[in-house]
């Protein structure tokens, strides 16, 4: 017990807490020094100007070098506050600092901070201002940019608020905790959080009960839970269900194998059998047409009482719905509980389906999905992803300047960034390539993938897409050498084409819980598992992020701004206009998409013919000038 206790006060002590940005407190003094440095006074001459000798011996500048380095501290510091209050200057200010030439306008900008408490922290002031930049860009991943948001999210999210976080661990907590609670007069007082209950205990529940809980805590009483229902089927049942919850349960065992299916159905069911027996009354094999109309409006306007903040399944506080629904979710929920009647039905579990002669509510069809205004525009992508492009130039760097580039730290800093950067470009080919989802990607194989005979520039690879379907899609010749770059990282032969192995795997294990969950999982990662859905998906937002925030890379800001907000699934869409716009067959495109209907396909030509408008547009209004 002691060595245990003394391994978790080494590992403890062994963290990084140093998150704040050491506090200065700058005079007028300063300020005006500054902006005589910006002009191009020597600091000889500003030494003499604006301090005294006990002025300079107090602030540890005793030489022209330590006030240099004071300056600049200073002189840099603006530049933050200035660009996240004000994004437009931005590149401004980075060009003047990084050439060294300021204009009178840009120098009293800069130096307004002076009428400004830099010591006394804003709700408006950006995390970047008083936190180290490791930190600030953890929040900013998290869309938390202010102070004031911070305190929201610890308000809303409470006790262990910082759990889903990465890199935020409880000793980085309490020091952020800290801090604010010191500067409460300015910020406000921060809400104490006492730890949230927990259990796994079942609950029975009854008509009006204003406890609710996840179906695999429930609890029904004898008179409520199906067993004698109105609708029950009295002849020989094709399923071994005493009553409504054992019936849930074989239905949902039909999902085994998908499980993002389950949990979809899972969640509908739920909400309908806890309304059932708290609001209605009744079993839930005794719902008649009268109830599912009534269940249909209770979506619709969703009570207060019935929603709340995401939380696990074991939180006291769960709620079965995080806000009010969209018409086509509520759409969805109930076709989802009326395909699951159906099979009751079907297996004799039920006489009938009083869904049957329930509409589907409303839901208004758009000409073009917003989706499809995800996809890179094509000079994006080549930028990104073409021979000599932004990816390949990180492949081909060296990992301690990648390291030191993007900052780095702990675990991560003993991965090799251009390998990780490798996985990345390998992952965005694939997809680019051949536009699969982000789930048939993380699940295709080695065994799956094979040259075309006949063919020098072209693969194909069997995926495994919905509906539990097969098709085949093509990969790029530049995919596959991506491919081959990615295996050899791992340090396993690509060319043994009879491997049943992932074609994308993490470089790396994580071997902590609490690391794993934070990426989705439940167990340990190997390279011979692959990727989870979750995983691939946080793979690429995260590259995507760095590359946006690099600002080596010639890029606008719109493209920047195109890239923090792409997903895996832009990259899909990507293919599917690049497709239509090069003129390969619709029928050919909805192959290799996957579509049900060729109808979903013409999306990509309307979102093709969007761009061509708009194109035209341009060079009509260039003529006219």
């Amino acid at each position: 017990m002691r060595l245990y206790a003394r391994k978790c006060i080494i590992l403890f002590m062994a963290q990084n807490f140093d998150i704040l940005l050491s506090t200065q407190h700058y005079t007028r003094a300063d300020f005006t020094a500054l902006r005589a440095w910006l002009n191009k006074l020597t600091l000889n001459q500003i030494s003499s100007l604006y301090y005294t000798e006990d002025d300079l011996e107090a602030l540890g500048c005793q030489t022209e070098s330590q006030l240099q380095v004071r300056l600049e501290e200073l002189r840099d510091r603006l530049i933050q506050r200035a660009t996240d209050n004000n994004p437009h200057l931005a590149d401004l200010l980075r060009n003047a600092r990084r050439g060294g030439t300021w204009s009178s306008k840009l120098v009293d900008y800069l130096v307004h901070a002076a009428d400004q408490q830099l010591g006394q922290p804003k709700k408006v002031d950006p995390i970047s201002a008083w936190f180290r930049p490791r930190v600030a860009n953890v929040f900013r991943i998290e869309g938390v940019k202010t102070l004031s948001e911070l305190m929201d999210l610890i308000h809303v999210r409470g006790f262990g608020w910082w759990k889903p976080i990465r890199r935020i661990g409880a000793g980085k907590a309490a020091v952020i905790e800290s801090w604010l609670g010191k500067h409460h007069i300015a910020l406000g007082q921060l809400p104490v959080a006492e730890p949230e209950k927990t259990s796994e205990s079942c609950v029975v529940i009854h008509p009006g009960d204003t406890t609710l809980v996840p179906i695999e805590r429930i609890l029904l009483p004898e008179a409520l839970d199906g067993r004698h229902g109105l609708n029950r089927n009295r002849l020989f049942c094709l399923i071994s269900a005493r009553h409504d919850r054992d019936a849930i349960d074989a239905y949902l065992y039909k999902f085994r194998d998908q499980e993002k299916t389950r949990r979809a159905y899972q969640k509908e069911i739920e909400r309908f059998l806890l309304w059932c027996i708290t609001v209605r009354g009744i079993p839930m094999s005794s719902a008649l047409h009268e109830d599912c109309e009534t269940y249909k409006d209770f979506i619709k306007t969703i009570p207060d009482s019935w929603i709340g903040p995401k939380k696990t399944r074991l939180k006291e506080s769960w709620r079965p719905f995080a806000g009010q629904l969209s018409a086509s979710s509520q759409r969805y929920a109930i076709q989802a509980v009326r395909f699951f009647f159906n099979w009751l039905v079907d297996v004799r579990y039920l006489a009938g389906n009083p869904w049957a002669t329930v509409s589907d509510p409303r839901v208004s069809s758009k000409i073009l999905s917003l989706d499809i205004d995800k996809a890179l525009p094509n000079t994006l992508w080549e930028k990104l992803i073409h021979q000599g492009g932004i990816l390949d130039q990180l492949c081909a760097s060296a990992d301690e300047i990648l390291q030191k580039r993007y900052r780095m730290r702990g675990a991560s800093a003993k991965l090799s960034m251009s390998a990780q950067f490798r996985l990345v470009r390998a992952a965005l080919l694939l997809i680019g390539d051949t536009g699969i989802r982000r789930e048939e990607a993380a699940y295709a194989t080695r065994d799956k993938l094979k040259p075309i005979a006949g063919s020098q520039d072209l693969w194909e690879l069997d995926v495994l897409g919905k509906r539990n379907k097969w098709r085949t899609v093509f990969p790029s010749m530049r995919a596959i050498h991506a491919l081959e770059a990615h295996w050899q990282d791992r340090g396993q032969d690509f060319s043994f084409g009879l491997a049943e192995r992932p074609l994308l795997s993490p470089l790396m294990s994580l071997q902590t819980k609490s690391g794993l969950a934070k990426q989705g999982q439940n167990d340990q990662i190997l390279p011979e598992q692959g990727f989870s859905v979750d995983g691939l998906y946080q793979l690429v937002k995260t590259a995507l992020r760095r590359i946006a925030d690099d600002d080596g890379f010639d890029l606008d800001k719109w493209e920047r701004e195109h890239l923090k907000k792409a997903a895996p699934h832009a990259f899909r869409h990507t293919f599917g206009t690049q497709a239509v716009a090069g003129e390969v067959p619709l029928d050919v495109v909805q192959k290799v998409l996957g579509h049900a209907s060729l109808q979903t396909t013409t999306i990509y030509v309307q979102a093709e013919k969007k761009r061509s408008i708009d194109e035209l547009g341009k060079l009509f209004r260039g003529q006219q000038h």
